[in-house]
């Protein structure tokens, strides 16, 4: 069976995909992107993520209305496609094909809307003795809570933690400040138990997950403080752990060639796993 991608307005095979040569998302990276998964024929958190991708557009100035249920038909039918009941969608929408100008286009210039899908297994991650970590600059431009296609200070970061044989890169500024991963959001646990993130302002992209996971601390009681931390508080922490949504929540156990704490995965952690698994079983 071939495999089938969607790319403004029709499902073609994936082999002949193509975007015009002047789409602004090939010359620009003007456009914007979501992840999300289908797991048992079930888009998991579907509305916020139509909720972080409208607000993208918006702040791009990219004259795109979402409509959740438009999309999700879209999904389905790729997906169905595709013979998938697990699945990945990459969700993209460039501001569309115009001649090479910085200024945006006229206005009857119309949004290219693309997707893919991909198998995917749910990761558990409650077996996981945890990943190794790296810690780098944060390169990235100053709009991150702004999901765009923008990302080759990422790919360069994600890079670098694959050469150095970690999952990731954890970013920090020029002050020490860690604000999240190359493709992730960051946690920490500190000795009395109480969980911390960089809270999701304009520093960071405000992850679907990140979100999830804290919803879910905190309805069980677990102290969750969203301030920013240092590059030395995150390597004296208790416990590390990464979020996103195809990772859902992975534990760090090794930064910088350092083991975190006692190198092993931590109580609150296996919590969080267990309460953020619950949480997506709910809605299937």
């Amino acid at each position: 069976m071939s495999r089938i991608s969607y790319v403004d307005g029709k499902y073609v095979e994936h082999e002949n995909a193509y975007v015009h040569v002047e789409d602004r998302g090939y010359v620009f990276a003007d456009g914007v992107y979501e992840v999300a998964l289908v797991i048992n024929d079930v888009l998991i958190d579907w509305k916020e993520h139509c909720e972080r991708l409208q607000n993208s557009l918006d702040g791009l100035k990219i004259d795109y209305q979402v409509s959740m249920f438009e999309l999700e038909s879209i999904v389905k039918e790729l997906a169905s496609r595709n013979n998938l009941n697990d699945a990945m969608i990459y969700l993209q929408i460039t501001r569309g094909v115009a001649p090479r100008l910085h200024q945006f286009p006229k206005s009857d210039v119309k949004p290219v809307l693309s997707m893919t899908v991909s198998p995917f297994k749910l990761p558990s991650n409650e077996s996981s003795n945890g990943v190794k970590a790296i810690t780098l600059p944060d390169l990235r431009w100053k709009l991150r809570h702004y999901k765009t296609i923008s990302l080759l200070p990422n790919t360069m970061a994600k890079q670098e933690a694959v050469e150095a044989g970690a999952e990731e890169a954890i970013l920090y500024e020029e002050d020490g400040t860690v604000t999240e991963g190359s493709s992730t959001n960051v946690f920490i646990v500190d000795k009395e138990g109480c969980l911390f993130t960089h809270p999701a302002n304009k520093s960071i992209l405000g992850g679907i997950t990140r979100m999830g996971v804290v919803n879910v601390a905190r309805e069980d009681g677990i102290n969750v403080k969203e301030e920013p931390f240092s590059l030395g508080i995150l390597k004296e922490a208790k416990e590390v752990f990464i979020t996103s949504t195809t990772k859902h929540v992975l534990p760090i156990t090794n930064i910088d060639g350092k083991k975190v704490a006692d190198g092993e995965v931590g109580q609150v952690t296996k919590k969080i796993i267990e309460l953020y698994s619950k949480y997506i079983n709910k809605q299937l």
